[in-house]
C-alpha cells in the first residue's frame, strides 16, 4: 500500500512542560495535531467550561521593557518581528554583490540542526545585527538625501558664481538700493529691454534660455514696479558668495560621499549579517508555529491534552524520545484508526523512488482518501507510455534526459524543483524509447525503426486505441475492487466487473468480423456482452428492490457511448506524435535549403538550434497536458475519488535554513 498508515496518538502532560513538549514534536516532524474543540469527545468538556485552550505567549525583550505578551498580541508581535527582519534582509539584499545564478545554484544549502536554530534563536544574536544594519542602510539613505539635496543647491547657486556681492548687504546703503534677481526671457526681450531704460544701473549676472541673472542699482527716491518686469527675487540669506557656498557644498558632498561608500562597503561585506537574519526568521515562524499549534489542544488548570495522527512507523521512535525527555511525566496513548473517521485521516504517499515523481500527477488532480487506493504506482506506466509516444524522439528524449540529469547533479535545488526535474527525467527515457521505436532522431528517420511515422499511420492508430482499451479497462477493474473493499457489491459489478467483461466481449467481437479464421471468437463475444448486460438490468432491480431499476440500469448501459468516446481520445496519442514528428522533419527541410555547407554551419546551425527548441517546448507542454487529461478524465474518472488532506506534521521553519531531522 503507497498510503502511509497512521496511528492515532493522545498525549497527556503537566501544563508546565507544554512548550518543551512542542519543541521535541516539532524537533521529530512525525505528529500533525488534531482540533479537539470540534472531537465530539471534548465538546461537552468544553461547554461546561472543564477545560480551555492553553495560553498562547511569549517573553519578549525590548529597550524599555521586559514581559511576557499573550493570546493573539503575541501572534501579532512574532509577525511583526519576522515582516520586519524580512524587510530588513530585502534591502540587505540590495547591497550584497550580485552571484552568479549558477554558482549561486551550485551552492549547497545551509544545514542545522533543530536544537542549533533554538540556541542561535534564544541568543539574540540577530538582534543586535538588526539595529547595525538598519542603522547603516538608514544612514545611507541619509547621506543620498543630503547629498541630493546640496546638488540642488549647487545647481541654483552655479549660475550666480560671477555675482560679487553678498545680497543681503545691499541692504545696509543709505541712498542707494540694490537687488539682485531674474527677469524672463521674451521672445523680443521687451521685458528686459524696457527695464534697461529705467534710471537705474543694471549689473548682468549671467542669461540662458529662460532668464537673466541681474544686480540692480538704483536710487532711494526712483520709485521702480518691479512685478511690472516680473522680477523676481534670488533667495540667497548666506553671508558668504554664492561662489564660495559652491565650493563648500562639493567639500561637504566628497565627504558625504566617501562616508556613503564606506557604509556600502561595510553592507556589501554583510553576507554573515544576511545568514544571521535568515536564521532568526526560521527561529520566529517555528515559534509562531508552536503557538498557532496551541489552538489544537485543551487543557486544565494543571494538564494538557494532545491528540494528533502519526505514522505508524514512526511511533516507536517517537514514544522512545519522548520517554528519555520527559520520563513518566506524559502519558502516551495510541490507537488504530477507526472506520468513521477515515475522512480525517492525513495522507501521506510513499512510493519508489522511480513512482515517486509521479505522485505530481496524483497530487495535482487530488490525494487518495484514507480508505481508497493510492492510483500512483498504476498510472505511472500510463502516463510514462502515454508521454512518450507524444512526444517520441530519439534525440529529444536524450537531451531531456541528459539535461535534467546534470541539473540533478551539478545544481542544489529546492525540493519542489528537484521533485519535478526527477519527474521529467523518467520522462526523457520515455521519449527515448519511443523515438528508437519511431526511428525518429531530431526529426531525421533513423535507418532502424520497429513503427515508420510515414508508413505505419494505421498501425500506430490501432496501437493508440489499444492503450485506451486497456487504460480504460484496468480503471474500470479498478472501480470494481474498490466498491468491493467497501462492500458495495452490486455497484462493483454494475460500474466495474460487467463493463470489464463487457469490454472483451466487444473486443472479442472486432477480432473474431477482422479474422474469420476465428469465428467462434466472435460468438463468445457477442454472447458474453449480452449476458453481462442483462446482468447489469437485473442486479439494478434486485437493487433497487423494485421494477424502477430498471431505469437506472438502461442509463448504466448507455455509458456504452462515453467508454467509445475515451477510446476515441486515444487517438490524441498518434495525433501529437506524429504532429511533433512532422513539424521536426520539416524544420530540417528548411535549415537544407540553406546552399552551400558554410550558411549550413552558421545560420543554419542557428535556426536549427532555435526551431527544435520551439518544437521541443511544444511538445513537451503538448505531452505534459494531454497526458494529464487522458489520466484524469479516461482512467481517474472511472475509479477515482480523492479529496484526502496531505499529512502536515508540526515542523520547523525551513524558509531560508535547511534543518536536519531526527530519524
Amino acid at each position: 500500500m503507497a498510503i502511509s498508515q497512521m496511528k492515532r496518538i493522545s498525549l497527556l502532560f503537566s501544563k508546565s512542560s507544554l512548550d518543551d513538549v512542542l519543541k521535541t514534536i516539532q524537533e521529530l516532524e512525525s505528529v500533525q495535531f488534531r482540533d479537539l474543540k470540534v472531537q465530539d469527545n471534548w465538546l461537552e468538556a468544553l461547554e461546561k467550561d472543564e477545560v480551555v485552550f492553553p495560553t498562547i505567549q511569549i517573553s519578549h525583550t525590548s529597550n524599555s521593557n521586559h514581559g511576557v505578551i499573550e493570546g493573539n498580541d503575541a501572534l501579532t508581535y512574532l509577525m511583526n518581528k519576522q515582516q520586519h527582519l524580512e524587510a530588513t534582509v530585502e534591502k540587505l539584499q540590495e547591497y550584497l554583490p550580485k552571484e552568479n545564478t549558477f554558482k549561486l545554484l551550485q551552492q549547497p544549502p545551509i544545514t542545522t540542526s533543530y536544537e542549533e536554530l533554538e540556541k542561535f534563536g534564544e541568543a539574540n544574536v540577530a538582534e543586535g545585527v538588526l539595529k547595525k544594519v538598519n542603522h547603516q542602510i538608514n544612514r545611507v539613505h541619509e547621506l543620498e538625501r543630503n547629498i541630493q539635496s546640496n546638488n540642488e543647491e549647487i545647481e541654483r547657486l552655479i549660475k550666480w558664481e560671477k555675482l560679487e556681492i553678498i545680497p543681503a548687504h545691499l541692504e545696509q546703503f543709505s541712498f542707494c538700493r540694490g537687488k539682485v534677481g531674474t527677469i524672463p526671457r521674451t521672445v523680443d526681450n521687451h521685458l528686459y529691454n524696457n527695464f534697461l531704460e529705467n534710471n537705474i544701473e543694471v549689473q548682468e549676472i549671467f542669461s540662458n534660455d529662460r532668464e537673466y541673472g541681474v544686480v540692480v542699482f538704483y536710487q532711494s527716491s526712483c520709485s521702480i514696479d518691479f512685478d511690472e518686469y516680473l522680477f523676481e527675487p534670488f533667495d540667497y540669506s548666506r553671508k558668504e558668495l554664492p561662489k564660495q557656498r559652491v565650493v563648500d557644498l562639493d567639500r561637504e558632498n566628497m565627504q558625504l560621499i566617501t562616508e556613503k561608500e564606506n557604509i556600502i562597503a561595510s553592507l556589501q561585506d554583510s553576507k554573515k549579517n544576511l545568514i544571521d537574519l535568515q536564521w532568526q526568521i526560521d527561529y520566529i515562524l517555528s515559534i509562531y508555529a508552536r503557538q498557532i499549534s496551541k489552538n489544537n489542544l485543551l487543557s486544565t488548570p494543571h494538564l494538557v491534552a494532545l491528540e494528533g495522527w502519526i505514522e505508524e512507523t514512526r511511533i516507536l521512535y517517537f514514544i522512545k524520545v519522548m520517554d528519555e525527555r520527559f520520563g513518566h511525566s506524559i502519558y502516551i496513548y495510541e490507537s488504530e484508526t477507526l472506520s468513521d473517521n477515515q475522512d480525517e485521516i492525513p495522507i501521506k504517499l510513499t512510493n519508489h523512488s522511480l513512482i515517486e515523481p509521479f505522485e505530481l500527477l496524483t497530487e495535482m488532480y487530488a490525494l487518495p482518501k484514507y480508505y481508497e487506493k493510492d492510483p500512483t504506482p498504476v498510472l505511472a506506466p500510463f502516463y510514462f507510455t502515454f508521454f512518450g509516444m507524444m512526444v517520441a524522439d530519439l534525440g529529444y528524449g536524450l537531451l531531456l534526459f541528459l539535461g535534467t540529469m546534470l541539473a540533478l547533479k551539478i545544481f542544489h535545488l529546492p525540493s519542489v524543483t528537484k521533485r519535478f526535474l526527477k519527474f521529467f527525467n523518467i520522462l526523457g527515457v520515455a521519449v527515448a524509447i519511443w523515438g528508437g521505436i519511431y526511428g525518429s532522431f531530431f526529426g531525421y528517420e533513423l535507418p532502424f525503426h520497429l513503427i515508420s511515422t510515414t508508413s505505419d499511420v494505421m498501425t500506430i492508430l490501432v496501437v493508440s486505441v489499444v492503450f485506451g482499451f486497456i487504460t480504460v479497462f484496468v480503471g474500470l477493474l479498478a472501480s470494481g475492487l474498490q466498491k468491493v473493499r467497501m462492500k458495495k457489491y452490486a455497484e462493483a459489478y454494475n460500474s466495474g466487473f460487467a463493463w470489464c467483461v463487457i469490454l472483451l466481449g466487444l473486443l472479442f467481437i472486432a477480432v473474431g468480423m477482422l479474422m474469420p479464421d476465428i469465428r467462434p471468437l466472435f460468438v463468445l463475444g457477442k454472447w458474453v456482452s449480452i449476458f453481462n448486460a442483462v446482468g447489469i438490468l437485473i442486479v439494478s432491480i434486485i437493487q433497487a428492490k423494485s421494477l424502477s431499476g430498471i431505469g437506472s440500469g438502461l442509463f448504466n448501459l448507455y455509458n456504452i457511448s462515453s467508454y467509445i468516446g475515451d477510446l476515441v481520445s486515444f487517438t490524441r496519442l498518434m495525433a501529437l506524435g506524429l504532429s511533433g514528428a512532422s513539424i521536426a522533419s520539416a524544420f530540417n527541410l528548411i535549415v537544407g535549403l540553406f546552399p552551400g555547407t558554410l550558411a549550413k554551419l552558421t545560420i543554419g546551425l542557428v535556426l536549427f538550434i532555435l526551431l527544435h527548441a520551439i518544437n521541443i517546448f511544444l511538445s513537451l507542454l503538448s505531452g505534459y497536458v494531454h497526458g494529464a487529461r487522458l489520466i484524469f478524465v479516461e482512467f481517474f474518472g472511472k475509479f477515482y475519488e480523492g479529496g484526502g488532506k496531505p499529512f502536515q506534521p508540526l515542523k520547523a521553519s525551513e524558509k531560508y535554513i535547511k534543518v536536519i531531522t531526527k530519524n
